[in-house]
């Protein structure tokens, strides 16, 4: 069982962290679709921090190779390889958010003092985080810094709070596919037959073959 109780019921003076417009944040999203999307899917699992309609959430990092690496942390585990299929079509975009955000910040250890651990930031399921996420935004935090999962070292994550679904705000118009991003995963390429092995399965054997 963890440790990490729910949030307390009075969230007053939590740590904020003040997101400026135009700081950047980098997004990983499909190129066929718009960076800015706040999922809502608390009720099937859905993301860390979120919040249930007609809240949601949007995801972003302060590095791009986060962002990618975060995107694919269940599949990439502990390996800097993953098939290519994952990476193709997909791209990564530097945003800005129009106006002031205030975060609570889970990267400064004063947030200790309200009863967070590390696990808020790593552990699954997300029932509890998700539990936090509804607090913060209860208590007026229009979202929350935290550290990414897969990835050590000083980048953040950032889950911006806002009304579920697609948001009209400036995007990249020019987004670097997610292939091209330094640091990030390395695209595995599908072998050719030729330079498969095939080998018969335990048991098997061919006509004519002696036992």
């Amino acid at each position: 069982m963890s440790p990490l109780a729910p949030p307390p019921p009075d969230l007053a003076g939590f740590p904020v962290h003040a997101l400026a417009p135009g700081r950047a944040l980098y997004r990983v999203h499909r190129a066929d679709r718009a960076p800015w999307w706040c999922a809502s899917r608390p009720e099937v699992g859905g993301g860390r921090f979120d919040l249930p309609a007609p809240r949601g959430t949007c995801y972003l990092a302060t590095d791009p190779a986060v962002a990618v690496r975060e995107r694919l942390g269940a599949v990439l585990g502990g390996v800097p390889y993953v098939p290519v299929s994952l990476l193709e079509g997909v791209v990564v975009s530097r945003l800005g958010v129009p106006v002031a955000r205030r975060l609570a910040n889970l990267r400064v250890a004063r947030a200790a003092e309200f009863g967070v651990t590390r696990e808020l930031e790593t552990m699954v399921p997300y029932a509890v985080p998700q539990a936090w996420a509804r607090a913060l935004a209860d208590a007026g935090m229009e979202g929350v810094r935290y550290g990414p999962r897969y990835t050590p070292g000083a980048a953040s994550s950032v889950a911006l709070f806002d009304e579920a679904g697609a948001r009209d705000w400036p995007t990249d118009p020019t987004p670097v596919p997610a292939v091209d991003v330094p640091g990030g995963p390395h695209p595995m390429p599908a072998p050719h037959r030729g330079d498969l092995t095939v080998v018969r399965p335990p048991g098997t054997r061919t006509r004519g073959q002696k036992a």
